[in-house]
């Protein structure tokens, strides 16, 4: 036998695989949503180097009973920090009181 009689032959091709294959190679690489994060994460760095390198100075924070010298930064993302955790504890409990409430009001329909 020889070579060319040895090998199977070529299955055919569907044609809906063929277009298929062509819009594959045709799909553009240029991803615009890919790239339009990739520019507003590296704002987001930039603008937080910033805000870092512009609040590097030490400012004198007096409370009742003693002074504590920090750098700038450090008290902003303090007041960050403690200002998140306040709004979700508000949060929490203006939700509970609504429960609450409702709960209430649909104990003393039932009453009547």
């Amino acid at each position: 036998m020889s070579e060319k009689e040895s090998q199977p032959a070529p299955e055919p091709v569907d044609a809906g695989a063929k277009e298929k294959a062509a819009e594959i190679e045709s799909e553009e690489p240029w991803q615009p949503q890919l790239w339009s994060k990739l520019i507003i994460l590296l704002v987001l760095v930039g603008y937080g180097i910033a805000l870092v390198i512009a609040n590097s100075s030490k400012v004198k924070i007096s409370f009742l009973f003693l002074s504590v010298k920090i750098s700038l930064i450090w008290m902003i993302l303090l007041c960050l920090v403690l200002g998140l955790i306040s709004g979700v504890l508000i949060s929490q409990m203006h939700r509970h009181r609504k429960l609450e409430q409702a709960r209430l009001e649909l104990q003393a329909e039932r009453n009547k």
